[in-house]
């Protein structure tokens, strides 16, 4: 058994349709040495009784009235008997099944307040990447709540603190990341997904999640350099929300990308215009016409590589073409998808990594999240569905290995013909 113990505490008020998801999250985790702590309000919706159906399973269970989330929270903070303590508030989940398992495998001596990433669920699953740079905790939050582990000695001494409730609201939480930052404890990011949360929410309120933050890194005090911090993230968002922002994003990225540019017979031009959007376009490496493009700012173009005609690249979720690839007509590299389960059939976003010396045959399709590995081949018209080895070569639907590649490589894919 783990020697580490981990408590790992749920609120919940009324969430009968979420409560189970989360209840479920936790005893699936693999990690063997943790507690599970339920603070309920006093449901009156049956919330209870789906907790009752797991009660053999939970350590503790408290049901009744309470002053609210962070009041629920410090009841489970103290009666927390594990080393670490982390919240899980109803209606998310863990990532992976192994998130404790990974997070906890690895030494953390000297360490006050483990966090990692998270995956945002609203129209689509957004990743949120936590900074590594805890020294940006002077002026904002740097990761999810959520997605964060404290020192069962350090919460107990430090527990939410209620009494700044009217002035602080929902940013309790961020007010006591801040606190213990000042207070010199020590932050260390581990670099895994954490928790999944639903975007809809308390904290769903941009502005004013601005104006608290502020609040909090100033103690309610003048700060001409966070007040600027708080006056460019407010007009970001004025931008970034408004009409104008969204039909000229959509004119740059799909009419002019998709529509225009893929016309237009000279690859200087095309290249200069794709690299004004973010796109890295290595030396020597070459972009056909009518290439349907989503995102460009998310593609990765390695040296001396060629995509032909026709071909779909959706990088939603980010391409990475390494060095000397070869990608045929008609090839779709998806990195969207849908949650097929999903009541709200979210969207779902991975990368796509293709190395260098790849091959990929006309008409195949590589989906999302997968890994094609050096000088490996995959052939005409197949659909990729796992990682495929480096020197490979794959075909048919599924994909599957049917032999080797040589590994001698030593070539440039180049392509100079005008007007294409």
């Amino acid at each position: 058994m783990t020697t580490t113990k981990v408590s790992i505490i749920t609120v919940v008020y009324n969430d009968v349709k979420n409560i189970r998801s989360t209840i479920e999250s936790y005893l699936s985790q693999s990690y063997d040495n943790k507690e599970y702590i339920i603070i309920d309000g006093g449901s009156n919706d049956g919330t209870m009784d789906i907790v009752n159906l797991y009660r053999d399973r939970i350590d503790v269970v408290v049901s009744e009235p309470d002053k609210g989330i962070y009041d629920a929270m410090n009841k489970g903070i103290k009666r927390a008997t594990g080393n670490w303590i982390g919240i899980l508030n109803s209606g998310d989940t863990f990532v992976s099944t192994d998130t404790l398992k990974t997070v906890f495998s690895l030494d953390w001596t000297g360490v006050d307040v483990i966090y990692g990433n998270s995956k945002e669920v609203g129209d689509f699953v957004k990743d949120v990447i936590a900074s590594p740079d805890t020294s940006l905790l002077e002026f904002y939050p740097i990761y999810r709540h959520g997605s964060s582990f404290v020192r069962a000695e350090l919460h107990k001494a430090n527990l939410f603190d209620l009494s700044k409730k009217s002035a602080y609201k929902y940013g309790l939480d961020w007010l006591l990341i801040h606190t213990l930052y000042k207070n010199g404890c020590r932050f260390k990011k581990v670099d895994t997904f954490v928790e999944q949360y639903e975007l809809e929410g308390t904290s769903n309120h941009p502005y004013r999640n601005r104006w608290i933050n502020y609040k909090v890194t100033t103690s309610r005090n003048w700060s001409a350099a966070k007040l600027m911090i708080l006056l460019k993230g407010i007009v970001f968002l004025a931008i970034t929300q408004s009409w104008l922002y969204r039909w000229t994003r959509g004119f740059v990225l799909n009419y002019l990308t998709n529509d225009l540019m893929h016309c237009i017979p000279f690859w200087n031009i095309r290249r200069m215009f794709f690299k004004t959007l973010r796109m890295k376009i290595g030396k020597g490496s070459f972009v056909m016409k009518n290439v349907y493009i989503m995102m460009p700012n998310n593609i990765k173009l390695g040296t001396y590589s060629h995509i032909n005609r026709g071909c779909v690249l959706d990088a939603r979720g980010g391409i990475s073409i390494g060095n000397s690839v070869s990608i045929s007509h008609d090839v779709h590299i998806m990195t969207g998808s849908h949650d097929i389960q999903s009541r709200q059939f979210v969207g779902l976003f991975k990368p796509v990594v293709v190395d260098d010396y790849a091959f990929l045959g006309v008409g195949c399709t590589i989906l999302q999240g997968i890994n094609i590995g050096r000088g490996a081949v995959v052939c005409a018209g197949a659909v990729v569905t796992k990682d495929v080895k480096p020197f490979e070569i794959v075909g048919g639907v599924p994909a599957k290995a049917i032999g080797k590649r040589t590994e001698d490589l030593d070539y440039h894919c180049i392509w100079n013909e005008p007007f294409t």
